[in-house]
């Protein structure tokens, strides 16, 4: 060092076997924030989801709105059928189940097969039962004629799409429910992450 000369800045000398503190790392707050997009795709999967089934079935839930129609089996019974959509029949409580159905439309006229098919969704129709499901051949109004049942018959569309609709209504709101409760959880334990890290000594 140069006579006069400014002594250079910095620390001030260590004491013989005094060892430097290491600095304190710095406290994560866990869980991160990454946690929060849990819920975040939860809620997109319940919304998407629902939407998606609720564009494809809503022609189905249209049909299935329709109104049901009934009268005698051998006049006929005039009805409203969309082409390919679903129709449940029903029979006078305590009377016979028909073993053959038809549709007549304008000129045009044949056989239905009768079926079974989503018969655990029929609906309870006062002074009916249900015996049988066929999917329309045509659209328009047509004529059903039933043989092998005395009296009254009842045709209703197949509104088993409601049933379904209201499922996946149901997982979207469970989805939903569990996006909240996620978003709570990871809100107040990052909260409390930060109050312990805020708390801790500094370590000096």
């Amino acid at each position: 060092m140069w006579p006069g000369s400014n002594p250079p800045l910095g620390p001030p000398p260590m004491e013989p076997g005094r060892v430097a503190p290491s600095p304190v790392p710095e406290r994560r707050v866990l869980p991160g924030a990454g946690w929060y997009a849990l819920p975040v795709a939860l809620v997109f999967a319940a919304v998407v989801g629902f939407s998606t089934l609720f564009a494809l079935l809503w022609d189905d839930s249209r049909v299935a709105d329709g109104a049901a129609a009934s009268g005698d089996p051998v006049a006929g019974v005039r009805v409203r059928l969309s082409e390919g959509y679903g129709y449940f029949l029903y029979v006078r409580a305590g009377g016979t189940s028909p073993y053959a159905c038809g549709v007549q439309v304008g000129a045009r006229s044949g056989p239905v097969r009768l079926t079974r098919k989503n018969s655990w969704s029929a609906s309870e129709r006062p002074a009916y039962r249900y015996t049988a499901t066929f999917h329309a051949p045509v659209s328009g109004t047509a004529r059903l004629t039933c043989r092998g049942t005395d009296g009254p018959i009842l045709v209703a569309p197949d509104d088993t799409v409601d049933e379904y609709l209201g499922f996946a209504f149901l997982t979207a709101a469970g989805l939903g429910g569990l996006a909240v409760l996620s978003f709570a959880v990871t809100f107040l334990r990052r909260g409390a992450a930060r109050r312990r890290a805020a708390a801790a000594p500094s370590g000096h």
